[in-house]
C-alpha cells in the first residue's frame, strides 16, 4: 500500500504541547511585566543568614597569618629539607578521631 498525500496534523499531541508552553510563556511574561510595575519588593533575610553574612565578611576582612607558614613550608617541601614530626602527627590524627567520636 502506498500512501501519497496525508491530510492534518499527524502529531497532534505535539501541536498541542507546543500551544500550551506558548501560553505558559506569555503567561510568565505578562506576570514579570506586572511585578516590575509593583513598587516596594522586599527582601527578607533570616537571622542564620545575617550571622552567615556577617562571618563571611569578617573571615574575608582578616589578615592571611598563616600565608607565612603556607610559604615556608612550601619552600622546605620544594627544596627537600621539609621533615615532618610523624609522631605529632599520628597524635594528631588520633585526637581529632577521639573528638569525632564523642
Amino acid at each position: 500500500m502506498e500512501i501519497k498525500k496525508v491530510y492534518g496534523e499527524l502529531n497532534a499531541y505535539s501541536a498541542q504541547k507546543s500551544q500550551e508552553s506558548q501560553r505558559v510563556q506569555q503567561d510568565q511574561t505578562a506576570k514579570g511585566a506586572a511585578g516590575a510595575q509593583q513598587l516596594g519588593d522586599k527582601v527578607a533575610l533570616s537571622p542564620e543568614a545575617k550571622l552567615l553574612a556577617t562571618a563571611m565578611s569578617t573571615a574575608n576582612a582578616a589578615p592571611d597569618s598563616r600565608a607565612d607558614k603556607v610559604r615556608d613550608l612550601k619552600e622546605q617541601v620544594q627544596a627537600g629539607t621539609y621533615k615532618p614530626d610523624i609522631r605529632k602527627a599520628a597524635a594528631n590524627l588520633i585526637r581529632e578521631e577521639v573528638s569525632l567520636t564523642r
